[in-house]
């Protein structure tokens, strides 16, 4: 019981940085347009601004699939651990945040590179 619980937290939790790393991604796209002008008259994208915006979609693909990876193997392994001893489950919420930490790192870099276009 107390398993599926923190499978559902961490579930929660990669959603979370998931759904922030859209909008984060959605609100550097809509820095392209300048405010008064049409959408047919939009100044193009510069090969900087483009670099930092594909810089900052692959730093949060990469962690995420490395928190995936990550959260993978430590579901895998605290679920086995914990069914022969319960009083690990503990240990397992604070390794599934570890592995949790990574997608949020992904997640700053990307702000700090979308943050210098």
């Amino acid at each position: 019981m107390k398993s599926k619980k923190i499978a559902l937290v961490l579930l929660a939790v990669n959603m979370a940085v998931l759904v922030a790393s859209i909008s984060v991604l959605a609100s550097a796209s809509t820095k392209i347009l300048q405010p008064g002008l049409p959408a047919q008259e939009a100044r193009p994208l510069d090969l900087p601004a483009a670099l930092a915006m594909l810089a900052s979609a692959l730093a949060v693909i990469g962690s995420t699939i490395a928190s995936g990876m990550a959260l993978k193997s430590v579901a895998t392994a605290g679920f086995a651990a914990a069914a022969e001893k319960p009083e690990l489950s503990t240990w397992i919420l604070i390794m599934g945040g570890l592995a949790e930490g990574i997608a949020i790192y992904g997640l700053l870099v990307a702000i700090l590179i979308l943050g210098k276009i």
